[in-house]
C-alpha cells in the first residue's frame, strides 16, 4: 500500500553509462498507466471485473511489487506485468463500487489525476521541500496507516472489525481524508526520488523503477478516493 520502494536509489551510486532522465521517467510512467487503462477496460468490458479477480490479482500484484522492491532492475520486465495485475484488480473493485453507486468511478479517477497533477505542480515550484523530516514524518504515518489496515485484516479472521473507520460517518470520512492525505505526501516523496535519480546520474534502467515507484503511490490513492467516495455517498 504504501511506497517507501524509491528510498533505495538514494543508496545507490552514479553510473558512468546512458543515464536517467526526466523525459524517460515521464514517458514510462505514462507508459504504465496506459497500460494499466488497457489491462483495465478489457477486464470490465469483458466481464472479468469480478470479486474472484480482485483477490487473485491483488495477490499477484503485490508479489510482483515485492520483487521489485528487492531488485529493482527487474522493474523494466516486471513493471508492465505488476500494471496488467493492477488494472484487472482496479476494475474488478471499480466494478463494485459502480454497482452500487453511480458515477463514482469516473469521479475517483478525475480527483486521482487532480491530485497527481498538482501535486507534481506544487512540487516543481518548490512550495513543499522534501527533506529528511519529511519523509521521516510521511513515512511514520504511513506505517501508522498500513498496520491499522494489517491489525483490521487479522482480526476480520474472528469476525472482528475496527468500529467506524469504514463507515460514512464523520470518523470514516475524516479516516479517509487522513490517509488520502498521506498518500498525496507520498507522492511528493515520489517526485523527489525521481529527481534523485536523475540528478545522481544513475543508470536508465531506473527510470523503470521510479516509474513503478510513483505507480504504487497513484493506485493507492486511487482506492483511498473511491473509499472516501462511497462513504460520502452513504451519508
Amino acid at each position: 500500500m504504501a511506497n517507501p520502494v524509491l528510498s533505495k536509489v538514494r543508496e545507490l551510486h552514479s553510473y558512468s553509462g546512458d543515464t536517467a532522465t526526466y523525459a524517460g521517467v515521464a514517458t514510462k510512467s505514462l507508459a504504465l498507466v496506459g497500460i494499466v487503462t488497457a489491462s483495465a477496460l478489457v477486464t470490465w468490458f469483458m466481464g472479468y471485473a469480478t470479486p474472484v479477480t480482485a483477490m487473485v490479482t491483488s495477490i499477484m500484484g503485490f508479489i510482483a511489487a515485492l520483487v521489485i522492491s528487492f531488485r529493482p532492475a527487474w522493474a523494466g520486465f516486471l513493471s508492465p506485468l505488476y500494471a496488467i495485475l493492477e488494472g484487472m484488480f482496479l476494475a474488478a473493485v471499480s466494478a463494485i463500487f459502480a454497482k452500487m453507486y453511480n458515477g463514482i468511478v469516473i469521479n475517483a479517477v478525475m480527483i486521482t489525476l487532480g491530485i497527481a497533477i498538482s501535486s507534481a505542480i506544487i512540487y516543481s515550484k518548490g512550495y513543499v521541500k522534501v527533506n529528511e523530516s519529511f519523509m521521516r514524518g510521511v513515512f511514520m504515518a504511513t506505517m501508522g496507516i498500513a498496520i491499522t489496515y494489517l491489525i483490521e485484516f487479522v482480526l476480520s479472521f474472528f469476525g472482528v472489525r475496527i468500529p467506524m473507520i469504514h463507515q460514512g460517518g464523520i470518523v470514516g470520512i475524516v479516516f479517509s481524508l487522513v490517509v488520502i492525505a498521506v498518500a498525496t505526501l507520498n507522492l511528493f516523496i515520489d517526485y523527489e526520488n525521481i529527481s534523485q535519480t536523475v540528478r545522481q546520474g544513475l543508470p536508465k534502467e531506473y527510470e523503470w523503477f521510479c516509474a513503478f515507484g510513483l505507480l504504487v503511490t497513484l493506485v493507492w490513492l486511487y482506492i483511498e478516493v473511491l473509499n472516501l467516495l462511497r462513504k460520502l455517498k452513504d451519508e
